[in-house]
């Protein structure tokens, strides 16, 4: 067997430090040698995709046999949320923790090509069944089995884990995992860096950076927060009081704080909304009251309010500043939204064939606003108006045929193919709908005429596509599946 895949490629995957067992490199480097043989990949990329597909599934395969529970959790909280374990695959057997199985495997290497082709679907039921066979056999060829102890007790060690500071190590590795890391995570991490590197240094805006994202950015095929994925893994783990606690985490977003009261033990910071904090004084910078300072808040477990990630001081000017605009964002929810769906006479959503009727549209609704403005921004196509609770009106290209509801005269009138695109781009497509809006219509089920297959549609393709149809945009979107306001 020539090597091609060496310890330093699972690197990515691991926390800083750690290795994988050399048993798991072999493994790979079989299954690499299979897929170089027996998959086909229209790509300029194949065969990085195959190295790829190869050290994801030995990653897996360590995971099952070293009882890491990464997967495991994966596959009962999907379990939990759907009463089904795994997406796409009408089995609904509860699966073996401790064995791997040609459903997970199917599963992993549309999981790992979905990253590298995150703005297309591909078919999950079109990965080849006798390579899937093949692959299971390498991973039964092995009578020796090695577990991973170091990795296993990295995530487990209880001492670590009733330690906020400590188990945040943990949390940082997450977002780098096999199963939960993509390319929109690595984005949004280059997105928080570049944020903040322009005022404080390399290594503090990495440890702040890590920190933000491990409680503010939804990871992982479910979309769920770093945290969330860890306690679901204590909980599976008997590890029930930690698991509690990281469930009941609660988390102060970056702001400007007046410091209103100050001694030796405790600090009173105010946010820029009024609301205070009772945190440990444990920052030789927190040294007198009336001092701004910019930081973000944790509370983890019985503790007190701890300063989270990095603090730097700040001044009466910007706390004002920012004061003042979180007031007017605050008065403008509460206005805007009953104030629009007043005059839309309670419906949320619009259709619009062109940009004419959009702007009738907002004559209505908002007569005083620079309508020509906002249509010029907007491209010259169908669009579907959406008064959201926050922001205010939203738009969406091109998704105005996709979309099943009374209101709507547009629906299904195209052909079968433009409908497929619609819903499709409505599901996964980032830039086109936003979360509220995504969210609106897969909570009121308007969204009903994908397919799996996008050249061979059928019922059983449209069914299998509606019935994941959540797991496939949370999948797709990561964060994005979420309405922030960032």
């Amino acid at each position: 067997m020539k090597r091609t895949i060496f310890s330093n490629d699972f690197a990515p995957y691991y926390p800083i430090g750690l290795q994988p067992c050399p048993m798991y490199v072999n493994v790979a480097n079989r299954i690499h040698e299979l897929l170089v043989k027996e998959m086909v990949l229209k790509s300029p990329d194949a065969d990085k995709l195959k190295k790829e597909i190869a050290i994801n599934i030995a990653i897996y395969y360590e995971d099952k046999m070293s009882n890491i529970g990464l997967w495991n959790t994966f596959v009962e909280k999907h379990l939990k949320m759907y009463g089904y374990p795994l997406p796409f695959v009408d089995n609904l057997e509860v699966l073996d923790k401790k064995d791997v199985n040609t459903d997970e495997v199917k599963l992993l290497i549309w999981l790992v090509l979905s990253r590298y082709f995150q703005d297309k679907f591909l078919n999950p039921l079109a990965i080849d069944d006798d390579t899937t066979a093949s692959i299971i056999r390498i991973l039964e060829d092995d009578d020796e089995i090695e577990i991973n102890k170091s990795l296993y007790d990295f995530i487990y060690d209880k001492d670590t884990a009733n330690d906020y500071f400590k188990l945040k190590k943990i949390l940082f590795w997450l977002r780098r995992s096999y199963l939960l890391c993509s390319p929109l995570a690595n984005d949004r991490y280059s997105d928080l860096y570049n944020l903040f590197n322009k005022r404080i240094s390399k290594n503090e805006t990495f440890y702040y950076v890590e920190t933000m994202f491990s409680i503010t950015t939804e990871i992982g095929p479910l979309s769920l927060p770093p945290h969330i994925w860890l306690a679901e893994m204590y909980y599976n783990h008997s590890m029930d009081s930690e698991a509690s606690k990281l469930k009941k985490l609660k988390y102060c977003q970056q702001d400007i704080f007046l410091i209103k009261e100050i001694n030796t033990e405790f600090a009173i910071l105010k946010d820029s909304l009024g609301k205070e904090y009772k945190l440990k004084n444990n920052f030789p910078t927190l040294n007198h009251k009336d001092l701004y300072v910019t930081t973000s808040l944790v509370l983890y477990g019985d503790n007190n309010w701890e300063i989270n990630g990095f603090m730097y001081e700040s001044d009466h000017n910007q706390y004002r500043k920012n004061c003042e605009h979180k007031q007017q964002l605050a008065a403008s929810y509460e206005h805007n939204y009953p104030h629009f769906m007043k005059r839309t006479k309670g419906k949320r959503i619009a259709f619009f064939e062109n940009i004419d009727q959009l702007k009738d549209w907002l004559h209505k609704i908002t007569p005083n606003t620079n309508i020509n403005q906002i249509a010029h921004q907007l491209p010259s196509c169908s669009q579907v108006g959406f008064i959201s609770q926050k922001a205010g009106i939203i738009f969406a290209p091109d998704i105005i045929h996709a979309i099943k509801c009374k209101d709507n005269p547009y629906y299904k009138k195209c052909d079968d193919r433009q409908m497929r695109t619609e819903t499709m781009n409505a599901v996964i497509n980032i830039e086109s709908t936003h979360p509220e809006l995504l969210n609106y219509l897969l909570e009121n089920n308007m969204l009903q005429d994908g397919d799996i297959s996008y050249n061979m549609p059928c019922k059983l393709g449209n069914e299998i596509f509606t019935h994941n149809i959540d797991f496939i945009a949370r999948n797709h979107r990561r964060h994005y599946y979420h309405d922030h306001d960032y």
